[in-house]
């Protein structure tokens, strides 16, 4: 059957129906739920997208679901995957029924294709431009818009989950976070207040992946990346010139001096305009993405009689692997982290069998393993677990691998979580002695290992000495980073801390007086970072007086 090209079989924990639709098979996941391919009363296909109960029980978030999924019917299907009907706030399970698009997703499409060319770049952000045109036309804004979210059609892209992100983002903004992916959100996304500009910075971030495979703004953690979409310039290494300045004005670091997506469209037109039947992808694709899309959307019935040989054994088992460290990871990332676990573990079990215990995969499976064996609440067993790992990425890797130093860092973690802070302490200085050697003194890396250990040394008690450590990190956070950043911020709200703990709360008051005003320029007064410095400048504003 066509139906079952697409997508991995149903397990025990997928529905059979979910409202009138009948699930065929599982199409994905991630943190807010797993979607489906599933068959209406007819013979019509559809993605079917199953909010994650835990998301649903959310104070008030059945009703803005609803709204806002509602909300997205009205926008027009010539360039999206159209919402054709959205489940009651009453439902057991809340649901929206999406038309099915036979399509690669452009991260997928770049994986096996290669990068587009400029031309297939420019066909791909008109056709996000349009579709945001009409996303913005009926008062919404994507909020989420990468390269997994953009279906590449011989017809033109398909921008899909459109009409979710913000019922999503007010339950992430109830607990201090903001619905995105780093490295295609805007900077005022990150600070809470996304817009339709916010959008037109994302399409720039998904021109300089289709172009370069890469996003504008990477790093180590995700707060690496949002650290540097705020306050560095984007990484447009490999983006051909004759893109530069539109991506360049897209993410421009103010929403006023990006272009509209209208804009973005009238500059394509030049290109359009200049080329031949410009309506046929051929025109614009490679020849070996255009294989990728119409393998991607042919049924088996249909495929040449005589097909390539199938992918060797071992690959598809490593596939299998990947997918399940994904499933893993999505499980993580919308809190079942017990059963993020328990995947990992038969992960690395089955790692182990297939590629051997010292492969790069087995050792990342292995981490992901300890990280979601803490995330569970077993703090000493992921330490134990990071330990082991610590000894064997040295040994397959070598010490001075970033592998192994994030290994001693989560290590150091942990041991400090478990209760034993001075270890922790000792772990953190050769930690802040290895990166320093391999990475620098001035690399984020070191600086976070430096900040670990001043917390650290004062968790263990010496608290003059972790006041004096927070006071030279304030300083090359400054040097290094600038005094506005976040990082700068939190070594400043550390030191304050410890200064106090010290025993000169006078001085401490001073410090967190300094801290409210800066806090409260650059992340704005009802910022929950601003609400705890003020906090506790009254604190020990109070303990001053009562000396």
């Amino acid at each position: 059957m066509a139906d079952l090209m697409w997508g991995s079989p149903l397990d025990g924990r997928d529905p059979t129906t979910v409202g009138p639709y009948t699930v065929l098979r599982v199409l994905g996941q991630g943190g807010m739920g797993r979607v489906y391919l599933a068959r209406g009363l007819g013979t019509r296909l559809y993605a079917v997208k199953v909010i994650r109960p835990h998301l649903a029980d959310e104070d008030g978030f059945r009703a803005r679901f609803v709204r806002e999924a509602s909300a997205a019917r009205a926008v027009s299907g010539a360039f999206t995957a159209p919402v054709v009907e959205v489940s009651p706030s009453d439902a057991e399970l809340l649901w929206m029924a999406v038309a099915f698009v036979a399509a690669p997703p452009l991260d997928t499409l770049v994986e096996r294709a290669g990068v587009l060319p400029p031309a297939g770049v420019w066909w791909v952000a008109a056709g996000i431009a349009e579709a945001l045109l009409s996303v913005h036309g009926a008062q919404l804004v994507h909020r989420d818009l990468k390269p997994a979210n953009v279906l590449v059609t011989a017809e033109g892209p398909r921008v899909i989950d459109f009409g979710i992100a913000k019922a999503l983002d007010a339950v992430g903004t109830a607990s201090t976070h903001v619905m995105g992916t780093a490295g295609f959100m805007a900077p005022e996304h990150i600070r809470g207040a996304a817009g339709p500009a916010s959008d037109v910075f994302a399409l720039g971030a998904v021109m300089v992946f289709a172009a370069t495979g890469h996003a504008p703004f990477t790093g180590p953690s995700a707060g690496d990346v949002l650290a540097r979409t705020l306050y560095q310039p984007p990484d447009l290494n490999g983006l051909p010139g004759e893109l530069a300045d539109v991506v360049g004005r897209c993410l421009a670091k103010e929403p006023e001096a990006r272009p509209t997506p209208s804009q973005v469209l009238e500059e394509f037109r030049h290109h359009r305009d200049r080329t031949d039947a410009p309506h046929a992808a051929a025109s614009w694709l490679p020849a070996k993405a255009l294989a990728v899309i119409e393998g991607f959307g042919s049924p088996p019935s249909t495929a040449p009689t005589a097909p390539l040989p199938p992918p060797a054994t071992t690959r598809l088992i490593t596939a299998d692997l990947q997918q399940r460290t994904r499933e893993a990871q999505a499980l993580g990332a919308a809190g079942d982290v017990a059963a993020a676990r328990d995947l990992c573990a038969d992960l690395v079990r089955d790692h182990v069998r297939v590629l051997g215990a010292d492969h790069p995969d087995t050792l990342f499976a292995r981490d992901w393993h300890a990280f979601y064996t803490a995330e569970a609440g077993d703090v000493a067993a992921a330490r134990d677990l990071y330990a082991d790992l610590v000894r064997d990425r040295t040994r397959v890797l070598g010490p001075d691998h970033p592998d192994t130093l994030h290994v001693q860092n989560q290590h150091a973690r942990y041991t400090g979580a478990a209760g034993d802070a001075a270890a922790a302490r000792d772990l953190c200085a050769d930690l802040v002695r290895d990166r320093t050697r391999v990475l620098g003194a001035d690399d984020a890396q070191t600086l976070r290992a430096r900040d670990w250990h001043a917390r650290h040394t004062g968790a263990a008690g010496d608290v003059a000495a972790a006041r004096d450590l927070c006071a030279d990190l304030v300083r090359d956070h400054v040097r290094v980073l600038g005094a506005d950043h976040p990082d700068t911020l939190f070594a400043r709200d550390w030191h304050a801390f410890y200064t106090a703990e010290a025993g000169d709360v006078a001085a401490a008051r001073d410090l967190y007086a300094d801290l409210v005003r800066d806090r409260t320029r650059v992340l704005g007064p009802d910022h929950p970072d601003t609400l705890h410095v003020q906090n506790q400048h009254a604190r020990y504003t109070a303990e001053a007086q009562a000396q």
